[in-house]
């Protein structure tokens, strides 16, 4: 019985695959969001901002947001790799699923799973660790699973 096991942030995440329980996970595949690296002010511009005449004598710009731009890309990201996980769980591809996520992030992701794939959880580690370098990530994995 398969797991699949993801490791990610809110711009880089691993999916390993582990045949067996002790067995050691194999990388499957990496996704990269690089957008979930970037600063509120590299992704907000002023387009679309709303001008409105104050009192004084100048305009001012009301460029407010009830979500950080930060916090929807990482929402996209989860979405992105929610789906993904749905896709393999419908395949066939895993039994079983265990999450080791930023713990922001991995508070994201599991609001973007759907109820199914959300079932098949075993483990969920709250911990950054996805920008371990592979071979570093597989032993840690080993380790915490």
């Amino acid at each position: 019985m398969a797991t699949w096991i993801l490791v990610g942030n809110q711009s880089l995440a691993k999916l390993f695959t582990r045949e067996k329980k002790g067995g050691l996970p194999t990388l499957v595949k990496t996704f990269d969001h690089p957008e979930g690296r970037l600063h509120s002010g590299d992704l907000v511009t002023d387009k679309g901002a709303a001008v409105f005449q104050s009192n004084g004598s100048g305009q001012q710009r009301s460029t407010s947001q009830r979500v950080p731009v930060t916090e929807q890309e990482a929402t996209r990201f989860a979405n992105d790799l929610a789906e993904h996980l749905r896709d393999g769980r419908h395949s066939g591809h895993y039994q079983h699923l265990s999450l080791v996520c930023a713990p922001e992030f991995l508070g994201q992701l599991r609001e973007a799973l759907d109820d199914a794939t959300a079932k098949v959880i075993d483990t969920e580690v709250a911990k950054n660790i996805a920008d371990q370098p592979t071979r570093e990530l597989v032993e840690t994995l080993h380790e915490l699973l």
